[in-house]
Parts: structure tokens; C-alpha cells; sequence
């Protein structure tokens, strides 16, 4: 953990651990995944920027999806081992698209912050 003093301030971004459950959302949505391969995922997103999302706060999260049935899982008896693929339900496709609709909102509502910021920075801002 690091130390109070070498915290970054939240204007500066970082994770964003709410957006965890879209993110799986989507990434199953491609097809289903082992919890591995959701982590790498979920890292190579822009929201988790250099860090790297936290496994027991990943498998928190898709055991609370699966007991919500957003999502299910099976044993892959291919993998030698107890590990879980996870995959999408109709009740998470539904998910998926109240996100998608949420997210559109938020966008709209972070560029009206965004331009408001950016009101003192000339012309040549974004």
C-alpha cells in the first residue's frame, strides 16, 4: 500500500473501480472469459491506466455478478484445474445496454465539465 504522502491527487486520475462491472460487461460480451483473462483486460483498459486491477476485487465483483445472474460460469475441464469461465446472461446483456445508456450520459455531462474547465485555455483547447 502506498504511504498517505505519495498519493495522487483524484484530479489525476487513476482507477476507477466503479466502471469494473462494465468492463466485464463488455469484455464478455466478446465471449466468455477465464477471471485471468478478464484481469488482462481490464488492465490494457485506459481507465486503469498504469495500474493493475486488484484480483480479489475482480472475483468479489464476478462472484456479485453471477449471484445477480448477470453472469454464470461452469467449470473448464480443460484447464486441469478449478478455473471458472465465465460468460453473459440475457439479465447482463440487459445490464450491458442500461450501461451503455448511463455511460452515454455521463460522457455528455463530462464534456459540459470538460468545457467549462477549458474556458480559460484559448482556442486551441480540446
Amino acid at each position: 500500500m502506498r504511504k498517505t504522502a505519495e498519493r495522487r491527487c483524484p484530479c489525476q486520475g487513476g482507477t476507477l473501480v466503479r466502471f469494473l462491472q462494465p468492463i466485464i460487461l463488455a469484455a464478455l460480451t466478446e465471449e466468455p472469459c477465464h477471471g485471468y483473462v478478464l484481469l488482462q483486460k481490464i488492465a490494457q483498459t485506459r481507465l486503469w491506466q498504469e495500474e493493475q486491477p486488484d484480483p480479489a476485487g475482480v472475483y468479489r465483483t464476478l462472484r456479485d455478478m453471477e449471484r445477480r445472474g448477470l453472469i454464470s460460469s461452469r467449470l473448464d475441464p480443460s484447464s486441469g484445474t478449478d478455473r471458472k469461465v465465465f460468460a453473459l446472461t440475457e439479465e447482463g446483456e440487459a445490464c450491458r445496454q442500461s450501461w451503455l445508456e448511463t455511460l452515454r450520459q455521463y460522457r455528455e455531462g463530462l464534456d459540459e465539465i470538460i468545457g467549462a474547465l477549458s474556458v480559460f485555455e484559448g482556442p486551441e483547447a480540446p
